[in-house]
């Protein structure tokens, strides 16, 4: 039986307004009180009543996630009366669920269209909260908590706050029977702060999906005393390896909780077999180890039982990384060492400890001092080597100190390493000399470092002074140079003067100067005046051959006073036949593909008489002057080139192809 309210109208004649908590209404004029009159009317069968029913039970559908009976029951309210209240806020929460519930975007972008357009017409059509809609809501009877929670989030999600306020006087959270209800309803009372709600859906424990409301409370609740209560009523074995390992590791990396309310989480996981790593322990109190006695009660607990290696790199990733105390650092160590806890020490770690510290020389020592007496594999020993050597920036004198400690005699210190330093490194400046003594002083075998001081000499890194006094340093200890060394060598950006002397050094300490270290230098060369003739002589003191490229390279490029002759030297060293290798130039804007005659007699970069010799050279060696080129356009013999393009030839290059007749018919 449906249940209709008339208001009485006001003697004054003055607009009435409904007072829903006391559900009287208030002349706006005069301010009398005029009571609602129920009346019972049977007639409307299909009207209020109906509808009415038929609301209730598509908001109740939506609420238990009934969605196939929840839309048919939307299609039977737009049947009795599409303009009806009820018919929106049916539409609304269904469409709201389907956002939820979306298989695809375009079929929740649809349903967002839907409620863009019924919020739409509720605001427009009913701003206010009328007679009706509480006619509709009293309909709903007092039982109906599931359907108010389903409203309160519908008028939370569309903005309605007066709609929502009138509703949460009327919700009984405890009676939710809802899981999915609930969930939504737990969401938007911690948003809102209805933290009384909160505690009534928790304790409706029985009709709360106990994961999702953990990780809301978790997520969202703000820290007090009354979150650890929640978490711990919300808190099971099941709910917790449902929620995954995953989740709570991002819990403790995310969270801005305090510790207690972390290591309350921490404690209630280890009943469970979800156990985060020590990293996330460490975090969970890490904010409170801000002295040497707080780290060592915090130290000492955590190590009262067994916990793995690498939990305990955890915690020293933690110390190292984040604290960056001495005190913490200082206390973890010697918590380690009283518990004898003995690990093997990633050698990362100590990388860290010397990156990040900024301790005094002394406090340094100490620590480091405290870090090698675990045990270190010999591969990580050599990888903190590498890096101190290489790549740390401290002070000079502090790295003398330091390295004092780390190079201590019997430490195995890679080949590379010692490479990477000797050759690379020039952070220690006048006390490289030292450091290198030291180095060696380890006992490390000089034949694994065969060809340091070839590699050495290649480096430009340290000032010629120190470059010099290493040089002689490592000849001393036995080192030689390779030919290898001497090709790279003279490819170098060394200044020439500086490069002849050092290859004519590496030749009379014994090395080799291979066939093709002279087309290496040639090919190297930079700008035309690059080119050395006394390199080129030095070089060409011992067998050598050239290819066709660096030949090319050399007659088109190089600046030389005697390019005739050394031009003939190499030709007759060339490994392939000169009158059948092709090059690709650039000439008059265009590309030709060409021989190394007509290559040279277009772009000669020499005076007349070395041109004219060298061009003679060329044609002497079996190329041919006027043979076809290639150009984009087809191919076409050179006469014919250099005759339509008569007018744009350089004066070089219209004197050599007059002596050899390239202007003649025949």
């Amino acid at each position: 039986m449906a249940v209709n309210f008339i208001a009485r109208k006001c003697a004054c004649g003055g607009k009435l307004e409904f007072d829903a908590s006391r559900k009287i209404w208030i002349c706006k004029y005069c301010g009398t009180i005029v009571e609602r009159e129920a009346t019972f009317d049977k007639i409307h069968v299909d009207g209020i009543e109906g509808i009415g029913d038929v609301v209730r039970q598509t908001l109740l559908d939506v609420a238990n996630q009934k969605m196939d009976s929840a839309l048919r029951n939307l299609e039977d309210c737009e049947r009795k009366d599409h303009k009806h209240i009820g018919t929106l806020l049916a539409h609304i929460s269904y469409n709201l669920s389907v956002i939820s519930l979306a298989k695809s975007q375009n079929e929740a972008r649809i349903s967002f269209d839907k409620v863009k357009i019924y919020t739409k017409r509720l605001q427009e059509e009913y701003p206010d909260i009328a007679e009706d809609e509480i006619n509709l809501y009293e309909s709903f009877g007092d039982t109906a908590a599931d359907v108010y929670a389903n409203l309160m989030v519908v008028f939370d999600t569309i903005g309605e706050q007066g709609r929502s306020e009138y509703i949460s006087a009327k919700l009984r959270p405890e009676e939710v029977f809802s899981a999915y209800a609930n969930k939504a309803l737990l969401r938007i009372s911690i948003k809102n702060g209805k933290y009384d709600v909160v505690d009534k859906i928790v304790n409706n424990i029985s009709h709360v999906d106990r994961v999702s409301a953990m990780q809301e409370v978790l997520d969202k609740y703000p820290d007090r005393n009354e979150k650890r209560e929640l978490i711990v009523k919300l808190f099971d074995v099941s709910a917790a390896e449902k929620a995954g390992k995953r989740y709570f590791e991002s819990y403790f990396a995310d969270t801005t909780d305090s510790p207690a309310t972390r290591a309350q989480v921490v404690t209630l996981l280890n009943s469970t077999d979800i156990h985060c790593s020590a990293d996330m322990i460490v975090k969970a109190a890490g904010e409170k180890v801000d002295s040497y006695q707080n780290a060592r009660i915090l130290f000492d607990a955590i190590y009262s039982v067994k916990i793995s290696d690498q939990e305990t790199e955890m915690i020293l990733a933690f110390c190292l990384a984040v604290s960056k105390s001495y005190d913490v650092q200082s206390a973890f160590f010697d918590t380690l060492i009283d518990k004898k806890v003995f690990f093997l020490l990633d050698g990362k770690f100590v990388i860290s400890f010397l990156y990040t510290s900024s301790f005094s020389i002394d406090k340094k020592v100490e620590l480091l001092n405290k870090m090698l007496s675990f045990q270190i594999d010999s591969k990580d020993l050599d990888e903190i080597c590498n890096y101190y050597l290489n790549d740390n920036d401290d002070d000079s004198e502090q790295r003398v100190k330091i390295l004092e400690v780390l190079l201590a005699e019997g430490v195995p210190v890679s080949a590379d390493t010692v490479r990477n330093y000797v050759i690379r490194t020039n952070l220690d400046a006048g006390n490289k000399k030292r450091i290198i003594e030291r180095i060696f002083a380890t006992g490390i075998n000089k034949n694994f470092l065969g060809n340091l001081l070839s590699e050495y000499i290649l480096n430009s890194s340290d000032s010629m002074e120190q470059k010099e006094t290493i040089i002689q340093y490592l000849l001393e200890q036995g080192f030689k140079v390779d030919p290898d060394t001497l090709a790279k060598y003279v490819a170098s950006d060394e200044n020439s003067d500086v490069k002849l002397l050092r290859i004519k050094q590496m030749i009379a300490n014994g090395t080799v100067v291979r066939a093709g270290t002279l087309d290496t230098y040639i090919l190297s060369i930079g700008r035309p005046d690059d080119f050395s003739e006394d390199i080129f002589n030095v070089l060409t003191a011992n067998g050598y051959m050239i290819g066709f490229q660096a030949y090319a390279k050399f007659v088109l490029e190089c600046r030389d006073t005697d390019k005739v002759r050394h031009g003939e030297k190499l030709a007759g060293a060339l490994n392939c036949d000169l009158g059948s290798q092709r090059i690709v130039i650039s000439h008059l804007g265009g590309s030709v593909n060409c021989n190394i005659a007509q290559a040279y007699i277009l772009n000669a970069g020499d005076g007349y008489d070395i041109a004219r010799q060298l061009l003679q050279q060329m044609m002497g060696k079996g190329v041919k002057l006027n043979a076809e080129i290639l150009l984009s356009s087809g191919r076409l013999k050179f006469k014919k080139y250099v005759g339509e393009n008569k007018n744009m030839l350089s004066p070089l290059t219209l004197q050599l192809c007059e002596e050899n007749r390239m202007f003649s018919l025949f």
